[in-house]
């Protein structure tokens, strides 16, 4: 009715709802044309909100903004939905408020016709619609080359000196195009054509020659007199980013800040990289200091300040940096921590030297910094110590007591704080826990246990405090692994504990929680934790048959894609190798490695004795079966086997425990047993060199 077809109209009841709104909007088109931009919006207003012309009213809204607010005007225009009859004028208005290459982009989902009206609101001229028209054409096979001729062709359109910025760029993979450049643009600078060829080989994959041909770069324009230091610098993160983390990445960063000291980011990544390494202590002090020179008043770099003095003891610099940080942005919560655990440190620090005047200042200190319930009740707690040691012992011991109660709803984690402040304030442990709440037989919820880790987390991250954390969780692991061994913990959650404990080296609970979970889940991680556990994390000391098994998990660990236990596994195994590197050359050589020239005065290896007369294509034969049997064979089923041979069950069993090479003989007479190889070597063969007492059976071991 409002374009083709207006004798609908008449065809219509008259005073129906929909021909009161076609007067309105009829109204709202004559507005339009006389440019009453008010009396429109007016007119608009009337039009309900299930008028079947609202499609109409947002696409005249969108309009009205078009030319002063034309990213208002894009939100009324992607209003309409596909279904209305006002999608294809939305569109097209839609294409009108972009600009560039978005523009470009929108034309090309238009016909001729509907590009000529783009064109005519936009004020584009006939060159540039003749350059729309061209590229529509050719944007599906848009070749190097036809972007190379485009831009040559339409030089005058986009400017001479984009263009030959452009046909530069493109000759990097469209090297044909070479002399067509040099006819119009004359011959391409020595700089240039060092950044094509740096382009080529980037291309090709061949690094090693591009970083040459960008390294000439760098020279060339070193040797001129503008100031090309952005440039360079540029050029040298470009090289940096293709890097892996390392040396060479970090040195060709320290390199482009020579030339460009004001970027932030590549301050960050070298400090990043430094803090990393163990033996660049120094270098990363050096970085740090630099970066906050050049940037004193950045939040993250002086955040990566307070980390680094915290890790080296300089609490009051650490403070000083969380001071700075709060006049910058005064709500950051990192700062108010490490300003309310410095306090604290220096409270008990001082309540040890007796200085309880200072000791009450610094608690009044971590109060004003009101960071929530929560470190209100820990610095209650420290009152309640002060108080103790000050004031009143029995009134000390009521308010430590409240304190503790309000910070943890179980009796084990109110022990462990309880000793951990003890210790921490120089306070008498057995006195507090007193009048504490039985702990000894408690089992730990899954939120209570979390609780514990989360303080063990806290006092960990001062290696001072691991003595005491160790003296702290000797008085509370009976209800710690009797929790761990009876409650149904989530694996994810025994998982982060067993990560906590390894962070200050705890290796008895490291390894109860290790077989525990191991005995509910058969994920690669638990088998790794259990070895690392058992060696005290001492790679040295694995045994041969606890090194087979760590090379499985690894392999299944990385089948099953958790790459990050993998790679935990093969650190530990890469440490194995070097402390043993004459083991890495598989099961026989591990078996039998380190033979010793004739003459040493060294002890038998019981395994070398049992299996170094087999050939060894028999041993490799053994070897395989070996493996496949370990995934299915453990060293209880095979005692059970062993059980109707051997008297003493128990006593070869805890022999197996105690003795894994024990097992690896057994395992192996198993294979030979399964191959049906003879390798003239028995049960009593194995009991004998191992030095253990069985009493034989007159039947015949079955391998």
């Amino acid at each position: 009715m409002l374009t083709r077809h207006p004798e609908f109209e008449q065809l219509l009841v008259q005073d129906s709802v929909l021909i009161a709104h076609f007067k309105i909007v009829q109204n709202a088109l004559f507005n339009f044309q006389d440019n009453s931009t008010e009396k429109l919006v007016d007119t608009l207003k009337q039009l309900p909100y299930r008028s079947a012309f609202r499609d109409f009213r947002t696409l005249c809204n969108g309009l009205v903004a078009l030319s002063d607010a034309p990213t208002q005007a894009q939100e009324f225009f992607t209003k309409i939905p596909a279904v209305s009859p006002y999608t294809q004028a939305a569109k097209i208005l839609l294409a009108c408020t972009k600009q560039g290459a978005e523009l470009a982009n929108e034309l090309l989902q238009l016909n001729h016709q509907q590009r000529r009206f783009v064109g005519k609101i936009k004020g584009l001229n006939n060159n540039q619609l003749d350059f729309i028209t061209h590229y529509s054409r050719q944007h599906e096979q848009l070749s190097d080359k036809v972007q190379f001729k485009l831009a040559i062709q339409y030089q005058d359109l986009i400017g001479t000196e984009l263009a030959q910025s452009v046909c530069q760029t493109l000759l990097a993979s469209y090297p044909a195009g070479n002399k067509e450049f040099i006819r119009h643009f004359g011959e391409a600078s020595e700089f240039e054509e060092n950044r094509v060829k740096a382009l080529l080989c980037e291309q090709d994959n061949n690094l090693y020659d591009a970083e040459y041909y960008w390294k000439q770069c760098i020279a060339i324009l070193d040797d001129e007199l503008d100031d090309n230091g952005l440039k360079c610098a540029m050029i040298l993160q470009r090289l940096a980013a293709r890097e892996a983390d390392g040396e060479k990445r970090t040195g060709l960063l320290i390199e482009s800040v020579e030339y460009d000291p004001g970027n932030r980011d590549t301050y960050l990544q070298i400090i990043q990289y430094y803090s990393q390494q163990t033996e660049s202590a120094k270098e990363y002090k050096h970085w740090l200091n630099r970066t906050l020179e050049q940037f004193p008043q950045d939040v993250e770099v002086l955040t990566q300040a307070v980390k680094a003095a915290t890790n080296n003891k300089t609490y009051k610099k650490a403070s000083q940096y969380a001071t700075k940080i709060l006049k910058i942005d005064p709500l950051n919560t990192f700062a108010k921590q490490t300003l309310f655990s410095s306090y604290l440190a220096h409270a008990r620090k001082l309540m040890c030297e007796k200085n309880y005047p200072l000791v009450e200042k610094e608690i009044k200190h971590a109060e004003q910094l009101a960071l929530g319930k929560v470190y209100e009740q820990q610095t209650q707690l420290m009152r309640a110590l002060l108080c103790f040691v000050n004031v009143d012992k029995q009134q000390g011991l009521q308010e430590i007591v409240k304190a503790l109660s309000k910070l943890h709803t179980d009796p084990v984690n109110s022990h462990f704080q309880a000793i951990m402040e003890s210790l921490l304030n120089g306070l008498p442990v057995a006195t507090i826990l007193r009048e504490l709440p039985a702990a000894k037989e408690y089992l730990l919820t899954a939120q209570e246990l979390s609780r514990l880790m989360l303080q063990l987390k806290l006092y960990a991250n001062d290696s001072d405090n691991w003595e005491y954390l160790h003296k702290a969780l000797d008085k509370i692991k009976a209800p710690l692994k009797t929790s761990l061994s009876d409650q149904d913990y989530p694996e994810d959650l025994l998982l982060n504990l067993c990560q906590v404990l390894d962070s200050f080296v705890h290796f008895e609970l490291l390894r109860h929680c290790a077989r525990v979970a191991q005995l509910k889940w058969k994920n690669p991680v638990w088998m790794y934790y259990r070895v690392y556990a058992d060696n005290n994390g001492e790679a040295a000391g694995c045994t041969f048959w606890e090194v087979e098994r760590l090379e499985n998990a690894s392999k299944q660990a990385g089948e099953d894609k958790d790459y990050p236990t993998a790679m935990l596994i093969d650190k530990f195994l890469d440490s194995y190798f070097e402390a043993h590197p004459e083991r890495n050359m598989g099961f026989l050589e591990g078996l039998f490695g380190g033979m010793t020239e004739e003459g040493d005065d060294i002890a038998v290896d019981p395994l070398e004795e049992l299996f170094g007369h087999p050939p060894d294509r028999f041993m490799i034969d053994l070897n395989s079966k070996a493996e496949s049997l370990l995934k299915k064979l453990t060293p209880e089923k095979l005692t059970q086997e062993l059980a109707l041979q051997v008297a003493e069950e128990k006593s070869l069993f805890l022999a197996m425990m105690e003795n894994p090479e024990v097992f690896s003989a057994l395992m192996l007479l198993r294979a030979a047993d399964e191959l049906f190889i003879d390798i003239d070597t028995n049960i009593y063969d194995v009991i004998d060199a191992f030095g253990l007492s069985a009493n034989k059976n007159s039947s015949p071991f079955p391998f």
